[in-house]
This record gives structure tokens, sequence and C-alpha cells, in this order.
């Protein structure tokens, strides 16, 4: 008979194994830190491209077009030399005729990025097309061409005929 405290037979020359047990909290540490890396290095944005031509420099306004030019500085909004707010302009901008007529945005040298994009945002969305950006900060519109093509000013060369 057995002693009542004594290790099974089988047992007896052997080391009883232990099952091993991973632990999840290591594993849960490392997948929290993935979460946090791939969420701080996306971007949640939605990018969207506007479409944005440059004028150039000389280009003739059309005779019966009066010039749409958006001025935008730090402080102010001006369409054609005369302030004017966001919402006014978009009104303006949407009643302009020929519709197809060019809104020129020039920016002034204390402009910043944002407020020049939150702009051409806000008329883009309201269907303001077509939208240029000028770049030259001395630029006005050229003068209308007269019927027979001379300019009213005179020639180009500023010499008498």
């Amino acid at each position: 008979m057995q002693a009542p405290f004594s290790a099974p037979a089988k047992l007896a020359g052997k080391q009883a194994r232990r099952k091993p047990v991973i632990s999840l909290t290591p594993l849960i540490d490392v997948v929290f830190i993935l979460l946090v890396f791939f969420m701080l290095a996306s971007s949640f944005m939605d990018w969207r491209s506007l479409s944005l031509d440059t004028s150039a420099a000389g280009e003739p306004a059309p005779a019966e077009q009066t010039p749409f030019v958006v001025q935008i500085s730090k402080e102010s909004l001006r369409l054609n030399g005369d302030a004017i707010t966001l919402e006014a302009l978009i009104d303006k901008a949407r009643a302009r005729q020929p519709a197809d007529q060019p809104v020129h945005l020039q920016p002034s040298s204390d402009t910043r990025v944002q407020g020049m994009v939150s702009i051409l945002d806000a008329l883009s969305a309201a269907g303001v097309q077509p939208l240029k950006l000028v770049e030259d900060p001395g630029w006005r519109p050229a003068p209308a061409q007269g019927a027979s093509g001379d300019s009213p000013q005179g020639s180009a060369t500023g010499a008498e005929p």
C-alpha cells in the first residue's frame, strides 16, 4: 500500500511539466502602440484640388467686360478697390456677366496661404469659375482694345506718328 501523501507512481520518476502561459498584457501594449502610431501618421483630412490659372501679364480684357479683380490682404477683401465681405463677393461673383468672365485673385504680400485657400474654397464651392491667380502686386488688367485695335492711350512706344 502506498503512503497517503506520496507522489503518484507514474510521475515519481519525471518532474511535472507546467503548460506555458502566454501573457496577453505585452501583446495588448504592442497593439496599442501600433494603433497610436498609425493614427498619428495618417491624415484624416479631405484632400481636394482646386483648378487655378495664372494670368499672363498684359492679358487684355474684352471691351464689354469690366475687370473682376479681388485683392486679398490680411485684414481686408476688396473687389476692384472697394471693400467687400466674403458673402457679398460670392453673390457678386455669381451675378457677374458674362458668367465665364475670369475672377482674378490678387493676394498681397501679407496674405496667409490658409486665408487665400479659404477664399478659393468658398468661391469654388459656390460654383464660381474660372479663377485666376495674379502673382504680381502691381498687375492691373490691360485696357480694352478699341474697334480699330488701337489702345485708348495711343501707341505702345509713346511716339507720335
